[in-house]
């Protein structure tokens, strides 16, 4: 029994230290609160139906009346970084981003995340598209991008793309240019069943449509 209790403890007192953690640098959520939920719909095998379809996510992204009024009740009950509870000096962020495979609406996986810091909302919005781009090209796997983005997003984007910019997060993605892969993107030996277009970052489309097509791709590098 006390070895049961011990070891309790142990785990409580480690979910405070993530808390605590999470709390100080204010770009993480309370991870007891905020773990991250998945999109059962999005798994490895059907990436190239889902995620990498240009379009998919803005079919299942929540409205703008449920995540404002989840933003409100996180806000009101512990998530305001210094008592500042409006509502436009936070993004409802998804912890594991739609283009990754997260949960929509799950509360599990939304969180107020503060613009005014220095590495805040729209910072992370640039490691998230990175992985998707790395996921849909096959570089790495769909698990290990949402591992990865909802482990520690800050040791994400050193790692898949580099320092973290200077500057406060709100200034930072108007005055930095877009990311650019150092490497030439993988090129797929032939095109997979139902792709319609190749796009400029090396990933497929299976639009249906030519509008819109490799939108946040770089556009269309060549039509199937």
């Amino acid at each position: 029994m006390r070895l049961r209790i011990s070891a309790m403890l142990i785990f409580v007192m480690t979910l405070a230290v993530s808390d605590a953690h999470a709390a100080t640098r204010h770009d993480l959520p309370y991870s007891k609160r905020t773990p991250g939920a998945l999109n059962s719909a999005v798994t490895q095998a059907t990436i190239h139906s889902t995620i990498c379809v240009s379009g998919y996510t803005s079919t299942i992204r929540p409205t703008s009346s449920y995540t404002t009024g989840l933003k409100r009740q996180q806000l009101a009950s512990g998530y305001a970084l210094n008592g500042d509870q409006e509502t436009g000096d936070y993004e409802e962020d998804h912890l594991i981003s739609l283009e990754l495979g997260g949960s929509p609406d799950d509360p599990k996986n939304l969180w107020p995340e503060p613009y005014n810091m220095k590495f805040g909302a729209r910072v992370k919005d640039r490691v998230e598209n990175r992985l998707h781009t790395l996921v849909c090209n096959g570089t790495i796997t769909l698990r290990a991008a949402q591992r990865a983005i909802a482990t520690d997003w800050e040791n994400a984007y050193k790692r898949y793309i580099g320092p973290l910019p200077s500057g406060t997060g709100a200034s930072a993605s108007t005055r930095e240019p877009a990311i650019k892969s150092t490497k030439a993107p993988i090129q797929s030996a032939s095109p997979p069943a139902g792709a319609t277009a190749h796009c400029r970052d090396g990933s497929w489309s299976f639009s249906q449509s030519r509008s819109g097509t490799c939108s946040r791709h770089g556009g269309v590098a060549k039509w199937l």
